[in-house]
């Protein structure tokens, strides 16, 4: 995971410098090693241009290939929870409608035959701690929130400051750093399947954003703050506790920001992600049920009988609807 910092901001700068004292470093050798007339240094002076648009090119061409490391450090342009996103409302123009139906289909003969098991509840002493407002039970194992044995992790349901993925592919020794394969098995050989079903059609996925410890997001969610305040923060990041990324059933996709809602990999992933057991977790016009603006880069995995009935044709059904699940911090009430 690459993140906008102050050491970025510095080589960024520094490599604007770079591209023009090396052209004067070149002019000022020339003119000491090469003592000829005045006017040989025409050729010398289109040269040291020419070496100035080629570092300049460099770093133009990272910009374009979009968020990658590369482009973080000579961009500044780095990977965010929500690529530069604010409490305002993307435009009509930016939105793709859930009701545009696309037909992308993949070449892969098992993807509508395989089912995707849901991942079971861990061992542990069972506690009801209510009803939801559609009478699905809500019981606590090892003070871990679960319905109808899905794990809920949202704005009123968190998780404890330690928990840890359960039977997750990889673990990781840098808590304060994000890990995209630290998820459970489950989920990660489901996503390995779509991401190949996905490129036999030309589309590129990959995990930005998968697993995060409380302390990640202890960082992440006070850098938003400070960036663009509380309320705003609070529609685009999780309070630490209360981020589905600590459960490792979900992930973030590509840029993991606005710019991936209307890709052509986003329609893709909301047409195809219920076949491999995963949902939108936050979709389109559900802020009000969720607590969070639209993500179509997060995938949350549940398995395929979960999946295929929130899938809905296309219009997302989100866990809070289906269940009967509020989704509010506690301390806002």
């Amino acid at each position: 995971m690459c993140e906008a910092n102050s050491i970025t901001k510095f080589i960024s700068i520094s490599y604007i410098v770079f591209c023009f004292v090396v052209p004067l470093i070149y002019l000022f050798i020339y003119r000491l090693v090469v003592k000829k007339r005045r006017r040989d240094y025409h050729r010398a002076a289109a040269i040291a241009i020419i070496i100035g648009g080629i570092l300049l090119s460099v770093k133009l061409v990272a910009y374009l290939l979009g968020d990658n490391c590369f482009n973080c450090y000579l961009n500044n342009e780095c990977f965010k929870e929500v690529d530069n996103t604010t409490s305002k409302e993307v435009t009509k123009s930016e939105k793709t409608s859930t009701t545009e139906k696309i037909t992308m289909t993949t070449t892969t003969k098992n993807t509508t035959e395989k089912t995707y098991k849901k991942v079971t509840e861990p061992a542990g002493v069972k506690k009801e701690v209510g009803k939801t407002s559609k009478g699905y039970t809500i019981e606590t194992i090892d003070d871990v929130y679960y319905v109808d044995g899905y794990l809920i992790v949202n704005k009123s349901y968190p998780v404890p400051k330690d928990y840890e993925p359960i039977d997750a592919y990889a673990t990781t020794n840098t808590p304060e750093k994000s890990c995209q394969n630290c998820i459970n098995k489950l989920a990660y050989s489901a996503f390995n399947e779509m991401k190949a079903d996905a490129a036999a059609v030309g589309i590129n996925l990959w995990i930005q954003s998968g697993y995060r410890s409380y302390q990640l997001q202890n960082t992440l969610y006070n850098r938003y703050v400070s960036a663009d305040g509380k309320a705003a923060a609070d529609t685009y990041s999780a309070r630490p506790g209360f981020s589905e990324h600590q459960t490792g059933l979900c992930f973030d996709l590509n840029d993991a920001g606005r710019k991936f809602n209307g890709t052509t990999a986003a329609k893709w992933v909301a047409q195809n992600a219920q076949k491999y057991g995963f949902i939108i977790r936050y979709p389109e016009g559900k802020t009000d049920e969720t607590g969070y603006m639209w993500e179509s880069w997060h995938l949350r995995y549940v398995g395929s009988e979960l999946a295929s009935k929130l899938y809905n044709n296309g219009d997302w059904i989100t866990l809070e609807d289906y269940f009967g699940l509020t989704s509010k911090y506690a301390s806002d009430n």
